[in-house]
């Protein structure tokens, strides 16, 4: 009877992922004949006979993923239509760490809660994070993943905001199957390899699965892709032009007269420094995806303990997984630029000798101090960041059925995510002004070169070494001073001697942790019967505590390097929480009412962090016939402040941002002289702005402060965020054609007293425009080279605004048997009615939109259309992803801003297999098969497109071998 039950189940699992989202609880108990095995869906604790619910899922099962060539579950969930905003990938240079998250609706990663067969995941990164690297979970261990999209709070807690991705993994596989992958781009780049193994063993009394595997991704740069080759700026009238940073490789900096020079891209004599022809492309060097190499083992078992009185048959299971990730990130060569771009003053004295030789003059020949200098470091390689990741996780627990016939389950769930991430290329500022301080020269005998008055000799011909002089003319031991005249590349560029004592003792270490113990407790069954059927119901009890840390060195916690500075973050908090659901049947096999069915849920939750939340959800699911099917859910639900939202330690980031009080920000000088002239101005003149402007001189990024709320110093405490969510829904599978179902779901999120930060431009472009967030701007004063320019934009965590957002989801399902085979077509999509982000004081509109600073990409209409066709041994599946075009606002000192249409982006990809024998399977495809090019989206963050929406490799080509008994 077990093994019949079993494969009923699997029928009517089957059943369910085929047809995407119907199967209804009639058609299951028909199949079944009341002999199917109750189960728990995601989006509810009550184990029932059905596959469908009041809430939307869309299921993806391990047939659909042995589609794609995903050999991780974060880049599987990115493809979905759903996905939106900004969340990070292994396309993400600069800015990524190396990771791959999921934004459901685009409403943020972090509220997206992420479970392992209905069980939370511990957070990864580098140290406490707020959501589930989901790179640490390979495709080959999964059953299926369910995305319930719709808020679940009062089900599963804290951050199921948006919804929830539960991933159903192998634990019950028997036999043995050995996977071998391999890839590259049509660019010969990009290349990735894999293993994976898998077995499993089963007894009467229990099973044991194993899962282990590596798997290799290459890099690919933005030099060898022709829409990333250079840095674009966009105009108005539709051209562009080459653009880049103010800092090259030959040198900009202050002229005598007030303007800036430069040596030119021909490193020829010194003229006026032009932004449009003299900018350094730093494109080329930059990953334009980021290698990582990834190892993993897990392991699942049960076993059957035996009979134990009230409590029934007792069954132990355990899960384990260990996954490491080492990743790695290449920027462009340090723009070293101590003034302007880090806010510390390391003037070239025109004592220095290698000023005095190569630097500009004044009219009359002689050397003078430069306070602002740019250099691009070109002898270092680059920016070079190496992540290593370990993350840990296991659970344990015990279930059964009471004697009463009530289910019940105890586990405890450990997950802890260690990071160590190492940077080389960046710079001491201490030693950067002392090896551009003044120098003089030591004789043979090792004694400093003077003139008759005691003053150092800068330029002595007899010298034998060339030294740095402290302000009282002293000899600093050990510093090597600087030449940033050369040319890099030749024996004039910048020596290994002085990039040692600059940057080679200077390479940083960042530690991080991320650690979760929870212990759950649940029970459910059935209350009492009513004339429609039983009353379902669950509860339990959960405990779960939250630690984590960011230790960076003293390097960083100092300041003393150029790769940034913060304060180390460590803390956590632990919860109670108590929950319950019911079902209750209305009516059954009635008139209009095939099925009525009524559900709710509810969960309280006691922070220590900052006191208790209640959340409810109520649900209605109702069969007219047993061909239609309609559901709504009405539901609140909340988001907990995470260790980094209160405690994060303060850290400077560089995000780029328009200071509207900057001239630079403006296409002419009659622009901004209408600015200085306007109301506003004043609000920059009391930020320290001189009253006849400033001018950045091509500052693009700006040093803003991030970090939890203690940084206020306790003005602000924060709360948790809040939502109320609505769905309403159809599924229907029509008699009149066999095997159609299509299903069409409205949903609705208000997301009030958002977790967040204000973002850097909203807060320069607030005070500016209303005098808000002023105190939080600080800028250079009177006293400095720089007068008037921002040292650093406080932008520490607080809750601000809101989001309102709303859609419709779509999906169509068919197959049909012909002559040539049994063809499959499904197409589904994602229509974004609404998403107004509210700030302090301000609204703004997302749909159909790239927003830079405010979340990423919002595409109207996002589609995959698939044609699937087998016959015999062979099998080909042909899918067509399409993004709506979108339209971004262009915003650079270069020019006013404009709007401009971001094109629609069309993929297409293919792949067959053929089933060589009854053991092996051999499958080829191409991703993007017409090399089709990523839009230009001119405002977003490198490659000159969007990393985080966009395919940006090009033409992939891959093949895979599984073998299997």
């Amino acid at each position: 009877m077990a093994q019949f039950k079993k494969s009923v189940l699997k029928v009517a699992v089957s059943t369910a992922l085929l047809s995407g989202v119907t199967f209804s609880a009639n058609a299951a108990e028909e199949a079944a004949e009341n002999q199917v095995e109750r189960i728990e869906v995601t989006g509810s604790r009550i184990k029932r006979t059905d596959m469908e619910g009041a809430n939307p899922v869309t299921t993806i099962d391990a047939a659909a993923i042995s589609k794609m060539s995903v050999n991780n579950v974060g880049d599987l969930l990115q493809n979905l239509t759903s996905s939106a905003g900004a969340a990070v990938n292994t396309q993400t240079n600069n800015g990524g760490d190396s990771s791959t998250r999921f934004s459901l609706r685009g409403i943020g990663d972090e509220r997206t809660l992420v479970l392992i067969n209905g069980r939370r995941v511990v957070a990864g990164g580098n140290g406490a994070n707020a959501s589930v690297d989901l790179n640490t979970i390979p495709t080959s261990v999964v059953k299926r993943v369910e995305v319930l999209k719709d808020g679940a709070s009062a089900t599963y807690g804290s951050d199921a905001i948006a919804g929830v991705v539960n991933i159903i993994t192998r634990n019950d596989y028997e036999g043995f199957e050995l996977k071998l992958n391999a890839g590259q781009s049509g660019e010969g780049d990009a290349e990735a390899k894999g293993v994976d193994l898998t077995f499993g063993t089963a007894s009467d009394r229990g099973n044991v699965v194993v899962s282990l595997g590596y798997n290799d991704q290459g890099d690919a740069f933005q030099g060898d892709r022709s829409f990333s080759e250079y840095e674009l700026r966009a105009y108005a009238d539709g051209s562009t032009e080459r653009g880049g940073s103010s800092a090259p490789p030959w040198s900009n900096m202050d002229g005598y007269d007030g303007g800036n020079v430069t040596q030119g891209p021909e490193f020829g004599d010194w003229r006026p420094y032009d932004g449009a022809t003299d900018s350094y492309n730093y494109n080329p060097v930059n990953y334009l995806q980021t290698p990582s190499k990834r190892k993993y083992v897990n392991v699942f078992a049960n076993y059957l303990l035996g009979e134990f009185g009230v409590l029934g048959e007792v069954n132990s299971f355990a899960e384990m997984s260990y996954v490491q990730t080492v990743g790695k990130r290449l920027i462009a060569p340090e723009p070293l630029a101590p003034l302007i771009f880090f806010g510390t003053a390391a003037p070239y004295s025109p004592d220095n000798y290698y000023n005095v030789k190569y630097g500009p003059k004044d009219p009359d020949g002689n050397s003078f101090q430069i306070d602002d200098w740019r250099r691009r470091m070109l002898e270092t390689g680059g920016r070079k960041n190496e992540r290593d990741y370990k993350t840990f996780r296991t659970v344990v627990g015990f279930n059964g059925v009471f004697e009463n016939g009530w289910d019940w389950e105890i586990s405890y769930n450990f997950g802890q995510s260690d990071a160590t991430e190492r940077a080389e290329g960046y710079f001491n500022l201490a030693r950067v002004g002392d090896a551009a301080g003044p120098t003089g020269w030591l004789d043979a005998n090792g004694s400093l070169i003077t003139d008759a008055d005691g003053n150092a000799i800068v330029d002595a011909a007899n010298g034998a070494q060339l030294v740095c002089l402290n302000a009282e003319g002293a000899v600093i031991d050990g510093c090597v001073p600087l030449n940033i005249f050369g040319q890099p590349g030749t024996d004039t560029a910048i020596t290994p001697e002085m990039l040692q004592y600059i940057s080679g003792d200077y390479n940083t270490t960042e530690l991080g942790q991320n650690r979760q113990e929870t212990l759950s407790a649940i029970i459910s069954g059935d209350l009492f019967d009513l004339p429609a059927g039983p009353v379902g119901f669950a509860a339990g009890y959960e405990y779960r505590k939250e630690s984590g840390y960011y230790k960076p060195d003293s390097l960083i916690l100092q300041g003393t390097t150029t790769a940034g500075n913060a304060v180390s973050t460590e803390g956590g908090y632990d919860v109670q929480e108590v929950f319950g659901e019911a079902i209750v049947p209305i009516l059954d096999d009635a008139p209009f009412a095939h099925m009525l069915e009524l559900s709710a849920a509810f969960r309280y939750s006691d922070y220590s962090s900052f006191g208790d939340n209640t959340s409810g959800k109520i649900g209605l699911k109702w069969m007219p016939t047993d061909a239609l099917l309609l559901r709504s859910t009405v539901s609140t639900a909340f988001r907990a402040p995470t260790i980094d939202d209160l405690v994060g330690g303060a850290a400077i980031g560089f995000p780029e941002a328009a200071d509207p009080c900057d001239a630079n920000t403006y296409g002419s000088d009659a622009a901004y002289e209408a600015v200085k002239n306007s109301p506003n101005f004043a609000n920059c003149i009391a930020t320290g702005v001189p009253a006849n402007g400033y001018d950045s001189d091509g500052v693009e990024q700006i040093p803003s402060n991030t970090g939890g709320a203690e940084n206020w110093g306790g003005s602000i405490e924060l709360e948790p965020e809040e939502a109320d969510v609505l769905t309403v829904g159809m599924v229907y599978t029509p008699d009149f054609v066999e095997n159609l179902s299509f299903s069409v779901d409205y949903w609705e999120i208000q997301l009030d007293n958002a977790l967040s930060t204000v973002g850097t431009q909203s807060t320069l472009t607030g005070c500016f425009e209303r005098g808000e967030y002023c105190d939080r701007i600080t800028r250079f004063g009177a006293d400095s080279a720089a007068y008037g320019g921002i040292i650093t934009v406080d932008d520490y965590a607080v809750n601000v605004g809101g989001i309102d957002t709303a859609g419709i989801d779509f999906d169509i399902r068919y197959t049909f048997d012909s002559n040539f085979g049994e063809w499959r077509l499904s197409l589904d999509g994602t229509y974004l009615l609404e998403y107004d982000k509210h700030l302090a004081s301000e609204t703004i509109d997302h749909v159909g939109r790239f927003e830079v600073n405010h979340d990423g990409h919002f595409a109207e209409l996002k589609t995959n259309f698939t044609v699937g066709w087998s016959k015999d041994d062979w099998d080909a599946t042909l899918t067509t992803r399409y993004i709506d075009g979108v339209t971004e606002t262009e915003n650079g000192w270069w020019t006013d801003p404009f709007d401009r249409s971001v094109e629609s982006n069309v993929v297409v990809d293919l792949q067959g297999s053929y089933l060589v024998t009854d053991h092996l399977t051999v499958t080829a495809g191409i991703d993007n098969l017409f090399d089709e090019e990523p839009p230009f989206v001119f405002s977003a963050f490198g490659a000159n497109t969007d990393v985080a929406t966009y395919d940006i490799i090009g033409r992939y080509m891959y093949l895979r071998a599984v073998v299997s008994f």
